[in-house]
């Protein structure tokens, strides 16, 4: 079993000595305890010696917080004889949970925009904003003063071989109990008097792992759905990968991804080519952003738009987003939209023609294709910009680019909202209460099924949870077309498909968003993003699960870096 490096390296000490006062004290402030606040930081920093190679030139710092404070957040006091808890909290922080404590250390203490402390704690905006409980930042400093200071730099590398040896036991646990699990097949009942048959296992890859330490993709009823737990971040790894001839009509490479020494033709150099865009990226630049069209059919399948300098959209509320939107990229694989403050840009790939829209609405930040317009809006007003004429219309806000939106109201009731054309409103369906939010964008296949990420429900979350203790929080849902509603108040279409959920484990403590819907492969595959950089392809009647590509990750932003913001084409 191979360990950390020996020596952590001046560079490795220099960065943990500049930043461990300040997550031990974060820590403690979060889990009131420092015998575990000390646990926490030494972990942290072990996580992030194992891999300080590839971490150190990209965003060191969003890791070791988010390993510290999910930490922090969830794991128990353990209690050792002679060993005491440190300086208690004041009464008042004392008697808040942990995850509004969490919540008032990185925005009050840390400083932390919403959105980064959204990410960290795995919340919504929203409920980050609803569970920030009234805490000075100096209420937060006076707590905080008695914490002791302490080097990790020694001590990192015990949490590094404590966290190899912990997935070594696991590994090998899981091994002995093979003989039990293997060839266990159930059907299971959905509570409509059918049963639903577990997904399709994975293949035995040569990597020599065992199966048992393999994704279970069995499935089991859940307030009118039919649901998966996902695979961990271990599991990923283990997925079988699409087969050659899906992939080459998928079009999609198996590194969706690039760093700054991947080759590159500019569009300038490269001139009119008919060759369709199957993806579109950002590349970080000094200046901002240039978008990255993928277009396989090329020899060099990166082409940089150096015509059209980007750069971050901000919102009322002052928070910063990527100028590019999952539904970018046009269905003709040929016009890409951008978002810009007041306006919106419109690059004609073939041609390398790029056409502005002046939109009177500084705040854009999402945007999508309808077959004849854009529609394009921010928090206050949505706008319609006709495709051949170039007219901009403002909306009503109820309008979408459509042609379906997934929402939820009051009691976790899930709503879907079809649109015509012009993003009207035509007709409103129920779905399965199971989603307390959604995340990210509906998106359609072909024969009409709908996708869009959530965060479940408080019944959908106790149930999952009595079933699978696995901190079940965030999934993505795919319902069927239109179809009846069934007594559960889901939606069951005529094809005898049903709503499916995949829940992704330990998705309490890790980024908003865990499990993105990027796309439909096909009439029943869902393409989602799953913990950042992983594109999987779920195929929502069967609930099997394949690996893709893999997509960027949350890392730093120096010049030539790939940003983590995806659009595939539809």
């Amino acid at each position: 079993m191979s360990g950390p490096p020996r020596e952590a390296g001046d560079e490795f000490a220099d960065y943990v000595r500049a930043r461990q006062e300040q997550l031990l004290r974060a820590a403690y402030l979060v889990c009131g305890d420092l015998a575990l606040a000390d646990e926490v930081t030494q972990d942290a920093f072990g996580a992030l010696l194992l891999r300080w190679r590839r971490m150190r030139d990209d965003d060191p710092d969003t890791f070791v917080r988010r390993e510290a404070y999910r930490a922090a957040t969830v794991r128990r006091v353990r209690r050792r004889e002679g060993s005491g808890s440190g300086p208690d909290l004041p009464p008042g922080l004392a008697a808040l949970t942990r995850r509004q404590r969490a919540v008032a250390v990185l925005l009050r203490y840390e400083e932390r925009g919403e959105v980064e402390a959204a990410e960290v704690l795995g919340l919504s905006v929203a409920s980050l904003r609803r569970q920030l409980p009234a805490v000075t930042r100096d209420d937060l400093l006076d707590a905080a003063s008695p914490v002791p200071d302490r080097d990790y730099v020694d001590r990192a590398r015990l949490g590094a071989l404590g966290r190899r040896r912990h997935a070594w036991r696991r590994w090998a646990g899981t091994v002995a109990a093979g003989a039990v699990l293997v060839g266990a097949v159930i059907a299971l009942p959905d509570g409509s008097g059918r049963s639903v048959a577990p997904a399709p296992s994975a293949t035995p890859s040569a990597s020599g792992a065992s199966a048992t330490s393999r994704w279970d993709g069995s499935a089991f009823a859940l307030l009118g759905t039919v649901a998966q737990v996902g695979p961990s971040e271990e599991q990923v790894s283990l997925l079988p990968t699409v087969d050659d001839l899906t992939r080459g009509q998928l079009a999609l490479p198996e590194v969706l991804s690039f760093g700054p020494r991947t080759r590159m033709r500019t569009l300038s150099e490269l001139g009119p080519s008919s060759a369709p865009v199957r993806a579109v990226l950002l590349r970080h630049e000094s200046d901002g952003f240039r978008a990255v069209l993928v277009r396989p059919t090329l020899e060099d399948q990166f082409v940089v738009v150096d015509t059209l300098p980007l750069v971050p959209n901000v919102d009322e509320a002052g928070r910063a987003s990527p100028p590019l939107e999952v539904t970018a990229v046009a269905e003709d694989r040929r016009h890409v939209l951008f978002l810009q403050p007041g306006r919106v840009v419109v690059l004609d790939a073939y041609s390398g023609e790029v056409r502005t829209h002046p939109v009177a609405d500084r705040y854009l930040d999402h945007g999508g294709w309808t077959p004849t317009s854009v529609i394009a809006w921010s928090e206050t007003a949505r706008w319609r910009i006709d495709r051949r004429t170039g007219q901009v219309t403002r909306l009503s806000q109820s309008s979408h680019l459509g042609p379906h939106r997934v929402t939820v109201e009051a009691g976790d009731e899930v709503r879907v909202h079809t649109f015509d054309v012009n993003g009207s409103n035509q007709a409103t369906r129920g779905g399965p209460g199971v989603l307390s939010g959604t995340w990210g964008t509906t998106l359609t296949s072909p024969s009409g099924r709908v996708a869009t990420g959530g965060f479940l429900g408080r019944d959908a979350a106790l149930a999952a949870n009595q079933r699978r203790p696995e901190r079940l929080f965030q999934g993505v849902l795919a319902l069927p077309g239109e179809g009846t509603a069934t007594d559960e108040g889901s939606v069951e279409a005529t094809d005898g498909s049903a709503p499916r959920l995949l829940v992704a484990p330990l998705s309490e403590g890790v980024s908003v968003g865990c499990c993105e819907v990027l796309g439909w492969a096909y009439n029943d595959q869902v393409l989602v993003r799953w913990r950042t950089t992983h594109l999987l392809s779920w195929n929502a009647s069967t609930g099997s699960l394949v690996r893709v590509s893999t997509l960027p990750g949350r890392g730093g932003s120096a010049p030539g870096t790939a940003a983590v913001s995806v659009a595939i084409a539809p």
